[in-house]
């Protein structure tokens, strides 16, 4: 882009910077630099709007176009700003706070897309789409990520959440399909792709996968693990069915709700070969509201595969005899 070019962009940015401002222009007066925030926004959203213009072949390759009609860009665009006021210098915190949150509530009544003014977002991100995306207070996203619809980047649990970290950190080039979740203190590397409603709770490796092949069925990594089925041989014995199920070094966990892996004595394998994997729950263990999942790595990559237990089986105790 000429030079001309970019002076016309950035002009462009800062006349929609203002306008979105002016509701709060007094307030915002009173708290900080109102050209230090617009200056600091402007900054990072013109790469913003060039990276959505670039990356986006329904934008016609159209700056103009996106700046007069993309909400999603225009939920960024606030989140720059709000995020100057919060971030910049004053002991005024709480009012500070006040008109920030102010500001990316009426972006995400107006644009579907809540982003905390909190979170630190790097250069060049897009939302595209954006409607139902939330972005969580202490959410750290590197440079050129790409996030679609729907997608939730928050924590956990629903309410009382412990303070402190609770939200995940993304880095550099990491794409998020729409409604992907990506939840809880987790660290995404560089160079990830996150496939459309995949549910991520651990951290995924730089330059890995995550697709989620079928209800049961996750995935991460380059060379994804290939199970295309699972089997309850009775309520507390299941089968994996696949491809290369005993290469050497795999590695199998027994998973909860939460992703936390059981003792390796509550569980057992009872038969493992190329196409199939045979595991025991013992009876000491705890009741199958606490087994949801066999996590199998190899290498790097990973498959997750939900078990199917019945709502029966779920709350009712392990037998002795199991």
């Amino acid at each position: 882009m000429s030079g001309c070019a970019d002076v016309e962009v950035r002009e462009a940015v800062e006349r929609a910077a203002e306008q979105v401002i002016e509701p709060w222009a007094d307030r915002l007066d009173a708290l900080v630099d109102r050209s230090h925030v617009v200056r600091q926004a402007v900054d990072l959203a013109v790469d913003d709007l060039l990276a959505l213009t670039h990356r986006d072949p329904a934008s016609k390759g159209s700056w103009e176009y996106v700046l007069a009609a993309y909400s999603c860009f225009q939920a960024v665009l606030t989140h720059r700003l709000a995020h100057a006021v919060l971030t910049g210098p004053g002991a005024d915190t709480l009012p500070r706070l006040t008109l920030a949150r102010s500001m990316s509530e009426t972006a995400k009544v107006r644009s579907g897309v809540e982003i905390h003014p909190a979170a630190t977002i790097g250069p060049r991100f897009v939302v595209d789409h954006g409607i139902g995306t939330v972005i969580g207070e202490d959410v750290i996203i590197g440079s050129d990520c790409y996030v679609l619809q729907a997608v939730v980047l928050g924590a956990r649990g629903i309410a009382d959440n412990v303070t402190g970290r609770r939200h995940p950190r993304l880095g550099d080039r990491v794409q998020v399909g729409g409604f992907a979740r990506v939840l809880g203190p987790v660290s995404i590397g560089d160079d990830v792709v996150i496939g459309s409603h995949a549910l991520v709770r651990a951290d995924v490796a730089a330059g890995a996968q995550v697709a989620v092949l079928h209800q049961y069925q996750m995935v991460v990594g380059s060379q994804p693990i290939t199970i295309y089925g699972v089997e309850a041989l009775g309520e507390y014995r299941f089968r994996l069915h696949g491809i290369g199920l005993d290469r050497r070094g795999m590695d199998v966990e027994i998973l909860g709700p939460s992703q936390v892996p059981l003792a390796p004595g509550d569980w057992s394998i009872l038969q493992s070969n190329a196409k199939c994997l045979t595991v025991q729950i013992a009876p000491r263990a705890r009741g199958l509201r606490s087994v949801t999942h066999i996590r199998v790595r190899h290498d790097g990559s990973e498959v997750i595969v939900g078990i199917p237990v019945s709502g029966r089986s779920r709350l009712r105790p392990l037998p002795r005899s199991a």
